[in-house]
């Protein structure tokens, strides 16, 4: 890795070329459970270097709730609240059929035009990639892309000379692809096809918090994982460089949600129904929504999980087209009450008298896992080289301020803002 950083250097210093492209490119990369203090000197010194010196970074940005990765990428990349893409986290509870979608992978439960989808629809000539590490984003979210890079568990076919460049993929267990080869899928699809929007999904932060904690512990592995993904991002950095193309490039840097590790669980269900209230709960990490059997019983259900000292939030119906929450969509999706729990707490269920905790080491979805990463850096992007604190960001806030830089039409359902602060 440190000789082809070295070649790629020195052809950069040497032999670099103007830029090709006419327009600039646009790359948005999430990494998967970023939490807004892992891209820092501390934790992620080269990338947080770059950024530096040639973009804006904010101290933290903010997601929307539960904090959950289908939920989060969908917002992120339709620039839409809950209450317009229909989506409540990874999965989905039906109170008026009783049924559960585990994990959303159908487009049709989506409501909200994504921005690969507006670009299609706006401006066909436009070529766009979705490159996913997670496998469970791309059936949901890549519709109308022209190049799809997912696991092999979705079916989704390389695009073609892609697998005899790249080789196939190196997958955990579940199907989720490592970051290296995603980058390698990134500089491969920059050189061959040239994309003008290219959404890039890095899943190994998430596999690794799911089993190590999340945020104030940073244990070796945590760190280890965030070292290499700072090389990763200077390979691709550097490549750039080496090919004329960085000055040309705006790079955005965004995470779906936070991760945190988890030291209780908490049956929440169990706790109502002790106390007169019976109630389904559609359990998103460690947020919930109580659909009540008895519709009368929801001020008292209100009152109890108010009082309960593991819970941090609690937001009747009537109150969910509040900032930040937004989450007025279909009461047949949300139910009667949303509630978060505090930081460190998840809830869990309880199956033929068991207590089942629905979680790992590590874990999100609720309002402690909002704070992310949010990074602009490229053409038109002001205010190098300090921390922007004056401003908390919405990840529904990227895909306005892409499509404001670049003259694209913004998706029909975005409901966010461009950032002004940070442009020229």
């Amino acid at each position: 890795m440190a000789f082809g950083f070295s070649i790629n250097f020195i052809a950069y210093s040497l032999f670099s070329t103007t830029s090709h492209r006419a327009t600039p490119r646009v790359i948005l990369i999430s990494i998967d459970s970023g939490n807004a203090d892992y891209l820092s000197e501390a934790m992620m010194p080269k990338l947080f270097g770059e950024v530096m010196a040639h973009g804006t970074k904010f101290k933290s940005a903010i997601t929307v709730l539960p904090a959950e990765t289908q939920h989060g990428h969908t917002s992120m990349l339709t620039g839409a609240f809950p209450n317009k893409t229909g989506l409540l986290g990874n999965g989905l509870y039906f109170n008026d059929t009783g049924q559960t979608v585990g994990v959303l992978l159908d487009p049709d439960y989506r409501l909200a035009e994504t921005i690969f989808e507006a670009i299609n629809r706006t401006n066909p000539a436009l070529k766009t990639a979705f490159i996913s590490g997670k496998w469970r984003l791309p059936p949901l979210l890549s519709k109308g892309a022209d190049l799809i890079f997912a696991s092999p568990v979705t079916d989704i076919p390389l695009p073609e000379g892609y697998l005899q460049r790249l080789g196939s993929p190196v997958l955990f267990y579940d199907g989720d692809i490592v970051d290296t080869w995603i980058i390698d899928a990134l500089i491969d699809v920059i050189k061959h096809d040239d994309p003008d929007f290219t959404f890039v999904n890095l899943a190994w932060t998430d596999v690794f918090g799911h089993f190590c904690g999340g945020i104030g512990d940073y244990s070796a592995i945590i760190q280890q994982q965030l070292w290499e993904l700072d090389d990763l991002f200077m390979r691709l950095i550097t490549e750039l460089k080496a090919m004329g193309e960085f000055e040309n490039t705006v790079l955005v840097i965004t995470s779906d949600h936070g991760m945190e590790t988890v030291e209780k669980f908490v049956d929440v269900q169990g706790y109502l129904a002790d106390n007169g209230v019976e109630s389904h709960i559609h359990i998103e990490g460690a947020s919930g929504f109580v659909f009540l059997t008895n519709s009368s019983q929801k001020d008292a259900a209100v009152s109890l999980l108010r009082q309960h000292p593991d819970i941090a939030v609690v937001v009747p119906r009537e109150n969910m087209s509040q900032y930040p929450y937004c989450l007025d969509t279909f009461i047949n999706r949300t139910g009667h009450i949303y509630f978060s729990m505090r930081e460190h707490v998840q809830i869990s269920l309880q199956l033929f008298g068991d207590d089942l905790p629905l979680g790992n080491i590590g874990s999100h979805g609720g309002i402690s896992c909002q704070d992310t990463i949010m990074a602009f850096m490229g053409p038109n992007i002001t205010c190098p080289g300090y921390e922007r604190v004056d401003i908390v960001p919405n990840i529904v806030d990227i895909v306005p301020t892409i499509c404001h830089i670049m003259g694209w039409t913004v998706p029909q359902q975005a409901q966010g803002r461009v950032l002004y602060e940070i442009l020229e």
